[in-house]
């Protein structure tokens, strides 16, 4: 079976068929584990037999023309036994097939600068480090170079197709694979500007950005972060935190006074008010349903009734008083911004014998929650 490997090179047909073997069926534990014991001590047994059975699929895939599965495949199979160059290989043909020639021009002087120098490497591993040396030659002549300037800033942040450039790589040439690409740059005080720009194979391109300053108080960063959970400082999203706005503060905290004196009345009187009603139906009994016929001994029934009613009258008209006052104080408060209005949060007045209230207002209803 012939094997078509990297354009530009030429192997004998002979040394190919042999490569395919083994690289595809025959890269036995023995071959793999020939190498010295400072190469092959990194990898156990496992990772050995799982990156031939790796480099077995890749290669098949390759054969299929599957070019992305087939450097997936490889590209497992050579981290898991690093030291094997017959996986390097088959990695650095398929780079090739894909047009990525910068990463299979280093793929390729990876296995030459390990194993070139080998006085006694396994017979497979040999023939993998030919074969590099035959093919490299003819990927390198397709590398392309680009030199990207940035004029404004002294220290951007450059990228080139999503990868950063380091600062020391502008203004010299940098290898890239021929093809369309794009350059991004940010900077501290700067807008972000891009270009992009096309190369032949073995070709040289130029790109340079000019960034703009961004206008005084312009936000030309991303979006802040996020602040922690040991941030400091009330959330947000927490009742009482601080939304920016405190005019009309000292309105809404006599309102919410004013309600819970009104509250308490409330309560007062509707407590003071069943007794009363329980204080009558007993006087009914003893002094008739008029209350005229009453024993002397009711008289203290009688003033306990009153003395409770009077507090529960007391009590309403406190209730009415403060709701109303309440009321009047919350409508006559200055309006807040509408990001405070659309918290959707309130102030909770807490006192220190525990009454604690807090107003609430919804699209169909109004009114105060708390504890008493």
């Amino acid at each position: 079976m012939r094997v078509s490997f990297a354009s530009g090179s030429r192997v004998r047909r002979g040394a190919v068929t042999a490569l395919s073997v083994a690289l595809a069926a025959t890269l036995p534990l023995a071959v793999l584990t020939a190498a010295s014991p400072a190469y092959a001590q990194d990898a156990s047994s496992q990772d050995i037999a799982q990156a031939r059975q790796l480099g077995q699929q890749a290669q098949a895939a390759y054969d299929k023309g599957d070019f992305t599965e087939s450097e997936k495949l490889w590209t497992a199979a050579a981290k898991l036994y690093t030291q094997a160059p017959t996986l390097t290989l088959g990695l650095a043909r398929t780079q090739a097939k894909l047009g990525k020639v910068v990463a299979a021009q280093e793929s390729y002087n990876k296995i030459v600068r390990e194993w070139g120098n080998n006085p006694n490497p396994p017979p497979a591993f040999k023939d993998a480090v030919e074969a590099a040396k035959n093919e490299v030659g003819a990927v390198s002549a397709k590398v392309a170079s680009v030199t990207v300037s940035v004029e404004g800033p002294t220290s951007p942040q450059v990228t080139i197709d999503g990868q950063a450039v380091p600062a020391a790589a502008l203004g010299l040439k940098r290898p890239v694979d021929p093809g369309s690409h794009k350059v991004s740059a940010t900077a501290e005080g700067y807008k972000p500007a891009d270009t992009t720009f096309s190369v032949a194979e073995g070709g040289s391109a130029a790109a340079t950005l000019k960034m703009e300053k961004a206008a005084a108080g312009a936000v030309v960063a991303g979006p802040a972060p996020t602040p922690g959970p040991g941030s400091p400082g009330p959330s947000p999203t927490e009742p009482g935190a601080d939304t920016g706005g405190s005019k009309g503060s000292m309105n809404k905290t006599l309102a919410l006074v004013a309600f819970g004196v009104g509250g308490a009345g409330l309560v007062v009187g509707a407590i003071t008010g069943g007794i009363a009603l329980g204080k009558s139906g007993d006087l009914k009994d003893k002094c008739g349903p008029d209350k005229n016929a009453c024993p002397s001994n009711a008289q203290s029934d009688i003033d306990s009734y009153k003395s409770v009613g009077t507090i529960s009258t007391i009590g309403f008209i406190v209730a009415g008083v403060g709701g109303v006052t309440g009321l009047v104080l919350l409508l006559t408060a200055p309006k807040e911004s509408a990001a405070t209005a659309s918290s959707g949060h309130y102030t909770t007045v807490k006192h220190d014998d525990g009454l604690s209230m807090t107003p609430y207002f919804g699209g169909t209803s109004a009114g105060v929650t708390g504890h008493f």
